[in-house]
């Protein structure tokens, strides 16, 4: 089932020009990543937000709220808290 109406691609930063996008193997390591056609370059939350964005509607309602102030807020708590715990998720067994 296709739950959004445009897939961004997905490029693993260990196979990007990370110095043509202006990223360096630290930020990639640190939050996801995203750059937009326009070059325009997000990390954590935002890129999760832009994600959204670009994924149609409905989801793109949720992505705009996400850049809300005191929403913004929340949502870049909330991915740095997934980020750190990631390893007490199933599919990553190696504390970091």
């Amino acid at each position: 089932m296709n739950r959004f109406k445009h897939h961004p691609e997905s490029v693993a930063w260990q196979e990007t020009d990370l110095q043509a996008v202006g990223l360096t193997p630290e930020q990639c390591t640190a939050a996801v990543q995203w750059v937009g056609p326009d070059g325009v370059v997000a990390s954590g939350s935002d890129a999760a937000a832009r994600v959204l964005i670009v994924a149609g509607l409905p989801w793109s309602l949720a992505g705009r709220m996400m850049f809300v102030p005191g929403i913004r807020a929340i949502a870049q708590r909330s991915y740095r808290w997934v980020a750190n715990n990631r390893y007490r998720f199933r599919g990553d067994p190696l504390p970091q």
